[in-house]
């Protein structure tokens, strides 16, 4: 039986640099106990460089790192409780399945009578009980990723840290193993933080989402949270498909804030919009806001504004038709829901675009 203590994590103004180069920049985050939490962001953001700093594999260079609410800055990985499982793994080849989950039990002079029952218990847990005596080399990839979670999880952390997990599996892989690691993470509710570039896994699987960029944090917030209301266009591309609609808010002689754009024309941003600073803007929407009307037809929707577009083209993607339209000199990608025998309109048409105001989020560049 494991005995999982869930904890807290906090990092206060974290900054940490390779010789000139800045890597982390003042992170300012707070992980609650038994939240499963993603740092989501492109190659060389700072997402592996955070976790390196939770487990103690590297010191900031100013800032301070707390486990509930104690300072570890200054601790090194082994009294930190963290369990770590690598991108690439690091199974030992030359070792049975067992004996590589058994390894941090026997770095921690545990005595032998316990280290196998514990063994027995992790095995059991993540389904490899049968696979006890092969070696690496003669597991599946999710096999052997098991292996490794089994292996972190043993030593009874009070938090654990995922880089990139499922990097290198396919997608259909990827949903199936996913769904045995996050009830194992649920049951044994123990504080979790993965890294990630892929926004789809994020938003899958996340109770909050932090969004990093150059080494700083954009926005933290739940996946549903990023996705509606992102701070800027940075976050809206960062956690799925975005149309950008390049423009600039300003005020009108009353006052009153408006965005301007050739696409668009001038929007009124009254009560209930965010409402970005003066200056360069973008509206941005998602592809599943669009609806499409016959390019002649007469549209009264005051709800909605409407913009004339021509269909670049088209991709089937079994449940959906996404379409590329040109729309004033800018491309808005629309996903349409796919319904059988209905052939898609072909590149060169003609159509109305409409989005509902409601759906529009306005953010500065």
């Amino acid at each position: 039986m494991l005995v999982l203590k869930q904890s807290t994590i906090e990092a206060q103004g974290v900054s940490l640099s390779y010789g000139p180069k800045r890597i982390l920049s003042d992170i300012d985050l707070r992980i609650e106990s038994g939240e499963f939490f993603c740092l989501l962001g492109p190659s060389g953001a700072g997402k592996t460089s955070f976790l390196r700093v939770v487990a103690g594999l590297e010191t900031p260079d100013r800032g301070e790192l707390l486990i509930d609410g104690e300072p570890v800055t200054a601790k090194p990985p082994q009294r930190r409780g963290v369990g770590m499982v690598f991108q690439g793994l690091g199974l030992w080849p030359h070792l049975t399945v067992a004996a590589n989950v058994r390894y941090g039990l026997e770095r921690r002079s545990v005595p032998a009578s316990v280290a196998d029952e514990k063994v027995g218990f992790m095995l059991a847990t993540v389904g490899l009980s049968e696979l006890a005596g092969k070696f690496p080399g003669e597991l599946s990839g999710g096999q052997q990723q098991k292996v490794a979670l089994a292996r972190a999880l043993i030593v009874e952390p009070r938090i654990l840290l995922l880089d990139q997990p499922m990097s290198a599996f396919d997608q259909s892989f990827r949903t199936h193993l996913w769904g045995d690691i996050l009830a194992l993470q649920r049951q044994l509710k123990i504080t979790t933080i993965m890294v990630t570039h892929d926004p789809e896994e994020a938003l899958s699987v996340a109770d909050r989402i932090a969004v990093i960029r150059d080494g700083r944090i954009c926005q933290v917030g739940s996946p549903a949270a990023l996705y509606d209301y992102p701070a800027d266009a940075f976050v809206a591309g960062s956690v799925g498909t975005a149309n950008l609609i390049s423009g600039e808010v300003a005020e009108d002689a009353s006052g009153v804030p408006l965005f301007r754009s050739v696409a668009t024309g001038a929007i009124p941003l009254y009560d209930g919009f965010h409402t970005p600073a003066l200056g360069p803007a973008v509206a941005c929407f998602r592809p599943t806001s669009v609806r499409f009307a016959p390019y002649d037809s007469a549209v009264n929707d005051t709800d909605s504004i409407w913009m004339n577009g021509q269909i670049v083209r088209s991709e089937f993607r079994g449940g959906y038709l996404r379409y590329s339209v040109s729309v004033a000199g800018e491309t808005v990608v629309c996903d349409l829901p796919h319904r059988k025998a209905t052939l898609p309109m072909p590149a060169g048409s003609d159509v109305l675009l409409g989005i509902e105001i409601s759906q529009l989020r306005f953010v500065n560049v």
